[in-house]
């Protein structure tokens, strides 16, 4: 017992670490490495280290109470975005008005480093199961590291490289696949991708067969979901459309009670997928998603910087939808008078609410219902529209009874696009599908409701400032990486 406390205890540091022996595999007295390579315990641990590392705060930057993982890097996206607003200057302003993308930022470092200690993690991982083989007791172990390791690089790739579509030749981010600590130049577009797709493939067949214990764990599903994002970026409508039928198929839709209840609660959410689970041992208070995004938090940071949803974005939804529920009166009514007792302003998001009672609420990172609206364009976009119709009816009257889709060609894609804003607002999708589909920022428009100077900004398609710097840290550290501009 003394020596797999020690393998788990150590994980921690091996996954956080940054300095030259972050990856030494001789743990002194702790552990060897013949005994992580033929402990599936071990290597389990290893692992679910990495997921408690992706909702840790100040592991991939410490002076920010913006760093607390993937569902950080995910909020960061969309207050980039033309659908998410910071009424007042506060955290995540950087990257609302788009000065987080510089390389002296540290926000920047915030994401690298999010994404890359972790993937020096899972290649631990996988470099130790290759060494000894791939056995039954540790496939599911090895199948978990390389989705991981697929998807991390995905991630990275969004931010600081170029879309794929027409920028096969250019340089994307490097690509680890291996134990190292040398600095690597970056690869292509086409490289960095052949192996995101490479991971994901490969992951699902050593995933087949295993039953997580609870919704941390990546699975078969949790996988598929991955590869339907990639393939969409990639414009592999086809294939797009297959992986998210398939990772949605068999999750229940929540209902209307539910789907407003706060989204605080992963395993309680029927369509939450993915996420970090938060205890009392790992909530960081302020330093937390609900700090920051829930409006009602009398102790966060949200209730005296509130975050709202865009005029525009608010007006399209009908009365009769009721995710309409989920945001402040437009004409501030019924101001709200909840727990906090605190009034909020015009537009003020209603959506994610912990009502964890002082524990912390757990961050979702990813729902099957946004495979409806991949599903959807994907066929719209290899002209099944009847069966991107069906798909899209098949969400949305779940949502507004009274719904209607009667657009085809490229209004059809319009709605879709639309409806996935609308059920994914604050969830991470909007500014990557704007960069993905060449949408401009235009938030400076008649009776606008963004008031910040700063942030009421407009940006065409296309602009450098769609795509982050390399943060100086790793200029600095590799003389092997290339700049961009």
């Amino acid at each position: 017992m003394k020596k797999i406390f020690g393998i788990l205890f150590c994980s921690t540091i091996i996954l956080t670490g940054c300095s030259k022996d972050y990856l030494d595999t001789d743990l002194k007295s702790t552990i060897n490495q013949d005994q992580i390579d033929s402990s599936p315990t071990a290597l389990q641990g290893l692992v679910n280290g990495v997921y408690t590392s992706l909702h840790t705060y100040g592991l991939a930057e410490s002076s920010t109470h913006e760093a607390w993982g993937h569902k950080a890097v995910l909020s960061a996206m969309d207050m980039m975005s033309n659908d998410m607003l910071n009424n007042r200057g506060s955290w995540f302003n950087n990257f609302y008005n788009y000065t987080a993308r510089i390389q002296t930022s540290i926000r920047t470092d915030m994401i690298w480093n999010t994404y890359y200690q972790q993937i020096k993690a899972v290649n631990y991982v996988i470099a130790s199961i290759e060494k000894t083989g791939v056995s039954p007791q540790n496939k599911m172990i090895y199948g978990q590291a390389l989705a991981l390791r697929g998807y991390m690089h995905f991630m990275l790739a969004r931010v600081f490289g170029p879309t794929y579509v027409g920028h096969l030749a250019d340089d994307s981010i490097p690509l680890y696949t291996e134990v190292t600590l040398v600095g690597k130049p970056r690869s292509s577009v086409d490289v960095v991708y052949k192996q995101i797709v490479k991971d994901l493939t490969d992951s699902l067949g050593y995933l087949s067969g295993y039953t997580r214990e609870n919704k941390e764990k990546v699975d078969t599903r949790v996988a598929q979901a991955f590869l339907a994002e990639v393939y969409l970026e990639m414009g592999n409508y086809a294939s797009a459309a297959t992986m998210a039928k398939n990772a949605r198929t068999g999750v229940v839709q929540p209902t209307e009670e539910q789907w407003l209840d706060g989204f605080y609660d992963l395993q309680s959410s029927p369509d939450a997928i993915w996420g970090g689970i938060i205890s009392e041992a790992t909530t960081s208070f302020v330093a937390s998603f609900f700090a920051h995004f829930d409006n009602t938090d009398p102790g966060g940071y949200a209730v005296a910087f509130n975050k709202l949803i865009d005029r525009r974005l608010y007006d399209a939804m009908p009365a009769t939808d009721y995710r309409k529920k989920a945001f402040q009166s437009a004409n501030n009514a019924a101001p709200y008078d909840g727990v906090s007792g605190v009034g909020l302003p015009k537009y003020a998001g209603l959506k994610f609410i912990d009502k964890s009672i002082g524990q912390g609420g757990d961050y979702i990172y990813m729902r099957a219902s946004e495979m409806y609206y991949i599903e959807a364009e994907a066929l719209a976009r290899t002209g099944d529209e009847a069966g991107a119709k069906n798909v899209l009816n098949e969400i949305s009257l779940k949502r507004n009874s009274a719904y209607t889709v009667t657009a085809s060609g490229p209004a059809l894609i319009n709605e879709i696009i639309l409806q996935k804003r609308i059920e994914l607002w604050g969830e991470g999708c909007a500014w990557t599908d704007m960069k993905r589909l060449g949408v401009g920022l235009l938030r400076d428009y008649p009776g606008t409701n963004h008031n910040l100077a700063a942030g009421r900004i407009n940006i065409p398609a296309g602009d450098l400032r769609f795509t982050f710097q390399i943060p100086q840290t790793e200029i600095l550290a590799n003389p092997n990486i290339k700049q961009n501009p």
